[in-house]
């Protein structure tokens, strides 16, 4: 599992859960006929789309800045790792 899918899969999770939402009322705001995509981005198992993390900001009340420092860091240390040199 990606640790940084898991850790805005937590965030999300916590945001919904904290606004009293379920995965539906989510889903539906978002435009999923399901709630199976919800499901996989709290879960850590899917990667949220960035159009999606935009909407999801905005629903849920998150900061965008909150995603982008996640985003940014695990790019960073990508970065540090591939150009290491062997």
């Amino acid at each position: 599992m990606n640790p940084l899918n898991q850790k805005i899969g937590e965030i999300i999770r916590q945001k919904r859960v904290a606004k009293n939402m379920t995965q539906l009322q989510l889903s539906t705001l978002l435009g999923y006929e399901s709630t199976q995509f919800i499901s996989l981005f709290e879960r850590g198992l899917s990667k949220v789309p960035l159009n999606v993390l935009g909407k999801l900001s905005v629903i849920l009340e998150i900061p965008a800045k909150r995603f982008q420092n996640l985003l940014v860091a695990d790019f960073k240390n990508k970065l540090q790792t591939e150009m290491r040199p062997r």
